[in-house]
């Protein structure tokens, strides 16, 4: 008996390493797109207008599959379903890196933002159904692996960038990367999966509890996104700092996300999910207002990092606890997220345009506030999923 249960916690912490490896992917792989956006805007011949079509272009292929990927996952499987799309997903940046001109760019990122988002949410089903298992939170520190990759992938990129390394060389190599992690990882994930059925597919109308989560997933995109965003250009254009010190503003929050996320799991163990989200909004919200009224880059910079670190939860948990419901559930809440990513840009575009960079941040306070406020009487985030 007590070998049968040493091999079962072997197989489930070589399972745990496997789909961290997963996230640590689409970090890697997200960082290194976005790290290479110069390079690809001068090979492609972009101006602003046309780099912001290819940008949409991405988004529309993501949204559009994410539907597809509920109905997929119950056919096929998580498992085989993020491998798939997983491999679709590396080999798609070379002909990032080939096209001529925005139009075939944006077909080409169609099909990015369409893997992409399939390959991230058969992972998060993945991630769901090994919580389950194992009977504790689990999902924050596994989505830290995506800011670990996400890191890694700006580095890499930056020291590529920096050698003249150009991008066809640098997308073909992480592409074999990618690829060779991904046969390794899939050896320690199980073929059997929760969602799979047979049973015909229904259509799905969410309940107001899913939506609900979806709306909170919404807010924390357009927080994450903002911040993501403009965070650089506040340091440059309202603390008046140099590029490399606004770098390192971005560095502070990306950190806070990371670390926090890290200790996510524990918090929620604890704290229960509702309050851990509701006291990281509070704690955002007053990093701002520190970082607004100090116009001081290093008492900015504790600003920021509590901006990162309230906020940082808010992803893995919404995932864990929609994922818990059903596919569709799933699907549904990672919808609505991309689409406050996608709409709050041009928002925050023109609010930054009308009230300067402090105004920006201001709206971002205040929905990072509504976003505290719905969840501390949302229904799901109530449940205790684990004692």
């Amino acid at each position: 008996m007590a070998g049968k249960e040493a091999e079962k916690r072997l197989l489930l912490r070589n399972e745990t390493v496997a789909i961290c490896a997963t996230f640590f992917l689409i970090g890697l792989c997200f960082a290194s797109w976005a790290s290479r956006i110069p390079a690809i805007r001068d090979s492609a011949l972009l101006i602003p207008v046309t780099l912001g079509y290819v940008l949409l272009a991405r988004g529309i292929g993501g949204v559009v599959m994410l539907p597809l990927s509920a109905i997929l996952v119950q056919k096929i499987g998580a498992r085989r379903l993020s491998i798939y799309s997983g491999w679709i997903l590396s080999f798609s940046l070379i002909p990032v890196a080939l096209s001529p001109n925005w139009e075939i760019l944006a077909l080409v990122m169609i099909l990015c933002g369409a893997s992409f988002s399939v390959y991230n949410f058969s992972i998060n089903a993945l991630a769901s159904n090994l919580e389950v298992r194992l009977g504790t939170s689990k999902m924050s520190t596994i989505h830290s692996w995506f800011g670990v990759g996400n890191l890694s992938g700006a580095a890499l990129g930056a020291l590529a960038s920096s050698t003249g390394v150009s991008p066809i060389i640098h997308f073909s190599l992480l592409s074999l990367l990618m690829g060779a992690i991904i046969l390794n990882a899939y050896r320690f994930i199980p073929d059997k999966h929760m969602y799979e059925s047979n049973e015909p597919t229904k259509f799905y109308i969410p309940e107001f509890a899913i939506l609900v989560l979806g709306f909170i997933l919404f807010l924390a995109a357009t927080t994450e996104a903002s911040t993501m965003n403009w965070v650089a250009l506040f340091y440059t254009d309202f603390l008046n700092t140099s590029e490399g010190v606004a770098a390192f503003g971005y560095l502070i929050y990306a950190f806070a996300l990371l670390f926090m996320r890290f200790m996510g799991d524990r918090l929620r163990n604890r704290f229960g999910a509702k309050n851990v989200i509701a006291v990281g909004c509070l704690v955002s919200a007053t990093g701002i207002g520190i970082a607004i009224a100090a116009v001081n880059v290093w008492i900015s910079s504790i600003g920021f990092f509590m901006l990162g670190g309230g906020i940082a939860v808010i992803f893995p948990f919404i995932f864990s606890v929609a994922a818990k419901q059903s596919s569709h559930a799933l699907a549904t809440v990672m919808i609505l997220g991309a689409i406050g990513e996608m709409l709050s840009q041009p928002v925050m575009g023109y609010v930054v345009h009308h009230f300067q960079l402090d105004g920006g941040f201001i709206f971002i306070a205040l929905v990072v506030l509504m976003m505290g406020l719905i969840s501390w009487n949302a229904k799901l985030l109530k449940e205790r999923l684990f004692s």
